[in-house]
């Protein structure tokens, strides 16, 4: 009898345990079901703005050029796939412009020049992409590379040999990141991609650095690698029907920054704190299906990039002349304002 027992209850237990662990599976093959039945497939999005200012003066009492052109044109593109729990997206921002006077027999004078690429990729936990919380259907573990350059050689233009000494030019300087984090998405039009482990290396040519520092790569060398904190948020909106705005912002720490010895003998003070920062603000108006007026707005602000022009702070060298040490006029704080009527499109 208490075989007997022992038996029904052995077989009772065990029928328990297979209802269980098919529940288990059946709970699994639901999952699986859901995360790849959400497939959204490519979306792809972008903006290109040509702007071309031209005037023309013949004996004109008040003066002034007699023959201008200017062209700048932008392009503002994006490319990105969710399916199941993982997110594909690259975007790629390109800028550039060129002026024509008379007065300098027309030989273009750059006025604005940018290449600026990204590819992310992110992968969510399974349970998240079906979760009933906002917040965590929002967030994906993600890794970042960007690469930052320009098109052609940049000029000192207020210098009378302009021409024989280029101060940046392509790869030079080239700027490379790569980057571990979370990015955070509750809609299309707004995300926040952070990364407590950044790697971003900057690249020069050898000429560049001969006598000196250049964009932060030491006299001598032609790379420097830095690692620290990256944060980058994007937001984009329709002010009305016929106004879009873009706005992007991206906040670089460098945790092995440290104070530099300079030549006289004083120390530029550099820290993790001293942020590296781009500002980025665009205003598409749209005034008929290809016509439209851009008016941008961007600010930069890296330790490592003083001005264009020249001030000294005031140290004075062994010989007690003024070191010119490239403050510039807002110290390293670049602004860079355009604006573009003429052909635009959207994609």
């Amino acid at each position: 009898m208490k075989n007997l027992l022992f038996s029904f209850a052995f077989i009772a237990t065990s029928m328990q345990s297979y209802a269980q662990l098919n529940k288990t599976e059946d709970l699994e093959k639901d999952l699986k079901r859901k995360v790849e039945a959400k497939n959204e497939g490519w979306t792809k999005g972008g903006l290109l703005n040509i702007g071309l200012t031209q005037g023309l003066l013949e004996n004109w009492a008040a003066g002034g050029e007699r023959m201008s052109l200017a062209v700048n044109g932008q392009f503002n593109g994006f490319a990105a796939r969710v399916k199941g729990n993982k997110v594909l997206e690259g975007t790629m921002d390109l800028y550039y412009g060129l002026n024509y006077v008379a007065s300098n027999s027309f030989k273009p004078r750059k006025i604005d020049d940018r290449i600026d690429v990204s590819a992310r990729y992110g992968v969510q936990p399974k349970n998240w992409t079906v979760s009933k919380s906002k917040l965590k259907r929002s967030i994906h573990l993600m890794g970042l590379f960007r690469f930052q350059s320009q098109f052609s050689k940049g000029f000192d233009y207020s210098k009378p040999t302009w021409e024989l000494n280029p101060i940046s030019e392509f790869f030079s300087p080239a700027y490379f990141t790569l980057a571990l984090g979370a990015e955070y998405r509750p809609s299309d039009n707004f995300s926040v991609f952070f990364s407590p482990l950044a790697a971003k290396m900057t690249v020069v040519k050898a000429s560049y650095t001969k006598i000196g520092t250049a964009f932060g790569v030491e006299q001598g060398n032609t790379s420097r690698m830095e690692l620290g904190a990256y944060l980058s948020a994007r937001y984009k909106t329709n002010i009305t029907s016929n106004i879009m705005y873009n706005s992007r912002l991206d906040l670089y720490s460098n945790y092995l920054a440290k104070n530099k010895l300079m030549p006289g003998g004083y120390v530029r003070k550099d820290n993790p704190g001293n942020i590296d920062i781009l500002w980025d603000n665009f205003f598409a108006i749209k005034l008929s299906k290809f016509i439209g007026a851009g008016v941008g707005f961007t600010m930069v602000y890296d330790n490592d990039q003083p001005g264009q022009y020249t001030r000294s702070s005031g140290a004075k060298d062994a010989t007690g002349a003024l070191i010119n040490d490239k403050l510039g006029p807002l110290g390293w704080t670049q602004l860079k304002q355009v604006f573009n009527l003429g052909f635009s499109y959207k994609l």
